[in-house]
């Protein structure tokens, strides 16, 4: 009876034990993943409360693998090199089951080099996913182990050879074991059992919750891409329709291509500015755009209107209207002579709900009457009713042309009430003459589209620029720069699988202006260390590229000028 009581007690006492550690694990782990749950970035959550979860088993050192990155804590190896070895000679031994040792360089004879402070490892799989792993080490603890006698057998040599002796003395023997640690008790085993447990469900939610907003993200993208195809082809047909058109009679081939170029490039500067904008865009914008190349005198253009958002389908329609009514008025109209003058006005009708803008030149030459009506004034005349079911009027004055159209209140918000002129641009004879610059300038341009590079050096050639070097990559560029510096250069930004970058590094550290080039509708892929670098946006606009350039030119050789 004395004998089963004292069973029983000791029963009672390692089931009580056993309960306690339970509680306290489960306790710890519940303050552990308390927040886990709301985060939308586990692995990152796991990294930063690594320290809490030492307290779970007994150990010296904790590390975390998770995602194929390296995170210790305390006594663990911080290479993420050996982090990598250690995942790989573990992962065909581990699988999905808890794994221990307490020699483990009698296991792994490489582990002597690179974990020599690691005598113990227990491994913990925390996720479903194959190479998730929470590492627990354990330093070494040198035993002293007492024998009755030496273990070893002992020989004496005598004149028969070696003999086997009794042993002459039953002292005590010592001997030292190293490289092992503290065992893992059943307790470790216990607490680590229950982690894992709880880590593979939280793990196992935050995975699904990947799955669906990736499966989400999927049907955003493939949305995207069809509202892309859409916008494309919705653009490649107004291009065909453009390139459709007869050719009116009297019209060189040569002023019909620069007609059709400008207008393709009026639509370019529309979807530029509608995906920068996030599907719209700023009327002033858009106007001073269009009309900063006609500007002969400061106050040649006058613009009146508060700050109006267009809707994405309304600024294409109304930039290609604008851009009929400015070449025709710079070939015809007020535009065309620096006598001329041309206001543009608009404003919000509250009673007809409609937003009024009018176009009224005058001070040009005198106003014919043409019978024939070619593209332009049909453009002008029926893409606003037709594209935005507004209205257009056309009314040829004595003074000069004058138009009103009229666009539903839908398709533009006003987002700021102050009414603004248009920036002042004086084009002097001393700004004329800097073109002289440029026509003496070395130019190197770097585009990796033979076509596009083609246009912009007949451009600068029609300019009279004759020194023009062209390149297609960042190799070809280097060598060019190493041969001959030029006066300039305009880099195209992306260069299939590369960027002009390191040429722009070695411009700027020559001094030598440049400009960027990129059909991009935002500056993030330009480095932020070039953030005062021009940026001509493509399709390249001729008189954009040569302004620029010939401003860079002017600048440089005044900063040259004084430094000197």
């Amino acid at each position: 009876m004395f004998g089963e009581f004292v069973a029983l007690r000791i029963v009672v006492i390692l089931r009580t034990n056993r309960l306690l550690i339970t509680q306290r694990t489960h306790a710890l782990i519940d303050n552990f993943l308390r927040d886990a749950v709301s985060m939308t970035d586990m692995p990152s959550y796991l990294r930063s409360r690594i320290a809490d979860l030492q307290p779970l088993v007994p150990c010296d050192g904790l590390g975390l693998w998770i995602g194929g990155q390296w995170t210790a804590y305390k006594e663990a190896p911080t290479s993420s090199q050996v982090a990598q070895k250690l995942v790989e000679t573990i992962s065909p031994v581990v699988g999905a089951h808890i794994w221990h040792t307490a020699h483990f360089t009698g296991a792994f004879e490489w582990a002597k080099c690179l974990l020599p402070n690691v005598a113990g490892v227990m491994v913990i799989p925390i996720s479903a996913q194959p190479e998730d792993y929470l590492f627990l080490f354990r330093k070494e603890i040198v035993q002293t182990l007492n024998w009755g006698g030496d273990p070893n057998k002992t020989y004496k040599t005598g004149p028969n050879g070696p003999r086997l002796t009794p042993r002459s003395s039953f002292a005590i023997w010592k001997e030292q074991v190293r490289d092992h640690c503290h065992p893992w008790t059943t307790d470790d085993e216990e607490a680590a059992i229950l982690l894992r447990s709880a880590m593979i469900e939280v793990m196992g939610a935050y995975h699904q919750q990947q799955l669906q907003e990736r499966s989400e993200a999927d049907i955003r993208q493939r949305m995207l891409n069809e509202e892309l195809s859409h916008r494309v082809k919705n653009i490649l047909a107004v291009v065909q329709s453009l390139m459709s058109r007869p050719v009116p009679q009297g019209r060189t081939m040569k002023d019909h291509f620069s007609i059709l170029k400008a207008r393709i490039g009026a639509l370019a500067r529309a979807h530029d500015q509608v995906v920068r904008a996030d599907g719209g865009g700023l009327l002033r914008q858009l106007l001073e755009a269009e009309l900063e190349p006609y500007r002969l005198e400061a106050s040649t253009i006058t613009l009146h209107g508060p700050e109006i958002w267009l809707t994405g389908r309304a600024l294409s329609v109304i930039a290609l209207v604008i851009h009929e009514l400015a070449t025709n008025a710079a070939k015809y109209g007020s535009l065309s002579c620096r006598e001329g003058r041309l206001e543009v006005d608009w404003h919000l009708d509250e009673r007809e709900q409609t937003w009024v803008l009018t176009w009224k030149e005058t001070g040009g030459p005198p106003v014919t009457q043409s019978d024939e009506k070619g593209f332009g004034s049909v453009l002008i005349e029926r893409a606003i009713p037709h594209e935005l079911n507004g209205k257009a009027i056309c009314d040829l004055r004595t003074e000069g042309l004058f138009i009103r159209f009229e666009l539903p209140k839908r398709h533009a918000v006003c987002v700021m009430q102050e009414n603004s002129t248009m920036s002042d641009v004086i084009i002097s004879s001393e700004t004329k003459s800097t073109d002289d610059a440029l026509r003496m300038a070395s130019v190197l341009i770097v585009e990796d589209q033979l076509l596009i590079a083609m246009d912009i050096e007949h451009a600068l050639m029609e300019h009279g620029v004759k020194n023009i070097r062209t390149v297609s990559s960042v190799y070809e560029g280097q060598q060019a720069l190493q041969k001959d510096m030029p006066d300039i250069a305009l880099l195209d930004l992306n260069l299939g699988d590369e960027t002009s970058v390191k040429i722009a590094k070695a411009l700027r550290d020559r001094h030598v202006p440049f400009l960027f080039a990129t059909g991009y509708a935002d500056g993030s892929m330009i480095p932020a260390e070039f953030n005062n670098v021009p940026v001509i946006r493509k399709p390249y606009a001729v008189h954009t590229v040569i302004r620029e350039m010939t401003k860079l030119l002017v600048s440089s050789s005044v900063h040259h000028q004084n430094m000197e």
